[in-house]
């Protein structure tokens, strides 16, 4: 490897350093964080903020820079999800008035992330935020996600996966979520209550592209919106949305 290169992936540990738990860093807790002294942490930070990749704040505190953003955009501009799923995602939004998420699988770390939004128009619950990553585990846009695969191929995916409670409502045990997922893919949607986040609810369909499912999109609300006939009436309703524009 050439010192160019080793500087490039010196630089990307410093940007993957932050999260949306520590979004701010000190340059001690960058250089922690990144297994380099202080000294050669500076070095990178004033170049990355000269790029606009960083930002420092009055009290030497360091953050993501604006240029991410920018380059963020043209991320999700350029994603096949996002033009498969957004006219629905639209739709769904100007029916319900709620909370709807569009995500997009990665089956390599078996993760999802989040990169569409439409904002309610009532009263939300707390929801994942547009570039949230979570692992493929618990709530509707996992069990959609999953329910897309192939039985076997789900056979397979469910023991690699870190099944965490969330909340008390959270499937942790591998057979239940078998069973969740399987009953998911039999009715096209999978359904939460609870099982995310608390106080929030709702449903979510697979999305796929060229028959291999690639991301999900999901409806989402205050739990006391939507009660169960509510719930599966949301699911069928993202369903056919998401079938009717994508024909």
């Amino acid at each position: 490897m050439t010192g160019e290169v080793r500087s490039v992936g010196r630089a990307l540990d410093i940007l993957s350093a932050f999260s949306s738990a520590h979004p701010r860093l000190t340059l001690s807790e960058l250089a922690e964080a990144v297994g380099l002294p202080r000294p050669s942490v500076r070095r990178l930070a004033v170049t990355l903020i000269d790029r606009g990749f960083l930002r420092q704040d009055p009290d030497g505190g360091y953050l993501l820079g604006a240029r991410l953003m920018e380059l963020g955009s043209q991320v999700t501009a350029s994603s096949a999800v996002i033009h498969r799923a957004a006219p629905a995602a639209d739709e769904l939004a100007r029916m319900t008035g709620e909370t709807v998420l569009i995500a997009e699988v990665d089956w390599a770390s078996l993760s999802l992330l989040i990169i569409g939004k439409r904002h309610p128009v009532r009263p939300a619950a707390e929801t994942s935020a547009v570039g949230r990553r979570s692992a493929i585990a618990n709530g509707c846009l996992a069990k959609a996600v999953l329910s897309g695969l192939p039985p076997a191929e789900l056979a397979s995916v469910v023991p690699k996966l870190r099944l965490t409670p969330r909340t008390t409502a959270s499937i942790i045990d591998p057979d239940a979520l078998t069973a969740d997922v399987t009953a998911s893919r039999a009715r096209g949607y999978a359904v939460q209550s609870g099982e995310f986040l608390p106080g929030m609810s709702g449903a979510a369909v697979p999305v796929h592209i060229a028959g291999r499912v690639v991301g999900a999109l999901a409806v989402l609300g205050q739990t006391m919106r939507f009660p169960g006939p509510e719930l599966h009436r949301a699911g069928r309703l993202v369903r056919s949305v998401l079938a009717a524009t994508t024909r």
